[in-house]
């Protein structure tokens, strides 16, 4: 019988745990979720405001927020040297706000950001051509940022502190079950640097089934758990590739099928848009209709916390409908709003 020491146990865990400061946060925004579910990303600031967060924002800076570029690094369109300077850009404007943490909703620019500050922290003479570019080029400097901490680390760190303002808990009001969820974690979160920027590294990773489990949920582990989405950006931007993006959502809910969840909760903005979507494209295809509910942890927490669903969680803007999720878990709606459940019966 193996015997299993706690205390390297603990060593072990702690090599995938990471300091989350409690305020003092410089939020970004992400191209993809504000345009496709811009409420998840419009809730962060009123959480913080109701948990009293010390927070500022890119649109408070007169200098100009941009793109990070990452969609086009990684679709192989833009060099890294091109991204490191526009990082650095931002980098420097996120510092003149005087807020220490870096938070971005979009997990592929935390990702970037991470990337981009390994690259400059190992290579110094790098770090000093982009300095004096982003010098010469918009008279600003910059410096490697302390923390870079992504939204989902924040909601998960303050989880029982947001839990005590809750309405509503993940069990179904009927019977009071706790709900099945399956968790989807971005790549970008969690596979570039598992020992670095996660909790929990990439296998392991807690971050999403933390709050699960907090907000009375039951965590499902299932066989697809850490496949991909199947987004990539090379294929959602090149038409003929489109059908391997279709292909990895349909073998990640074939798989999650058979355990029943009643929801699918994800940190990543691009992996809710084809979970959320490709379900409908799948029922189209093959006939077989999954249709389970696609949420962001931030519109999770909106619905728990009693925001209305629709004028401030943004559910209309999904295509999987979320009121049969709201009704097993009892939250109140203007049924006329919804516009489309009937479909998908």
């Amino acid at each position: 019988m193996v015997n299993y020491n706690k205390k390297g146990r603990q060593q072990l865990w702690e090599k995938y745990s990471k300091g989350i400061p409690d305020d003092n946060y410089f939020l970004t925004f992400s191209c993809i979720l504000g345009s496709f579910y811009p409420a998840s990303e419009t809730m962060v600031p009123r959480l913080y405001d109701q948990l009293n967060i010390n927070w500022k924002t890119q649109f408070e800076s007169k200098s100009g927020w941009s793109c990070c570029t990452a969609i086009g690094y990684h679709g192989d369109i833009m060099p890294i040297e091109s991204t490191l300077l526009t990082v650095a850009r931002l980098w420097s404007i996120a510092q003149e706000s005087g807020m220490q943490v870096v938070t971005p909703t979009c997990v592929t620019s935390f990702g970037t950001y991470c990337e981009c500050k390994d690259i400059l922290e190992h290579e110094p003479d790098l770090r000093k051509k982009i300095k004096k570019l982003l010098k010469e080029t918009c008279g600003r400097n910059f410096e490697l940022p302390e923390y870079l901490v992504h939204v989902s680390d924040i909601y998960y760190h303050h989880r029982e502190h947001i839990k005590k303002h809750f309405k509503y808990s993940l069990t179904e009001i009927n019977t009071g079950r706790p709900l099945q969820v399956v968790d989807h974690v971005g790549c970008h979160y969690n596979k570039l640097f598992p020992e670095k920027q996660t909790i929990g590294g990439s296998e392991y990773c807690d971050v999403l089934a933390g709050m699960v489990r907090s907000w009375g949920g039951e965590n499902i582990d299932y066989p697809e758990r850490r496949h991909c989405c199947g987004m990539g950006f090379r294929q959602c931007m090149i038409p003929p590739n489109r059908g391997a993006t279709l292909s990895n959502v349909y073998k990640k809910i074939r798989s999650m099928a058979p355990f029943y969840p009643d929801l699918i909760v994800t940190n990543c903005p691009g992996c809710e848009v084809f979970l959320d979507k490709e379900q409908w494209a799948i029922f189209e295809l093959t006939g077989n209709k999954y249709f389970i509910p696609v949420l962001t942890y931030q519109e999770l927490a909106g619905l728990l916390l009693g925001w209305d669903p629709y004028d401030i969680v943004g559910i209309d803007s999904h295509t999987v409908p979320v009121e049969p999720l709201l009704d097993k878990i009892g939250i109140t709606y203007e049924k006329e709003k919804s516009m489309h459940v009937e479909n998908y019966k």
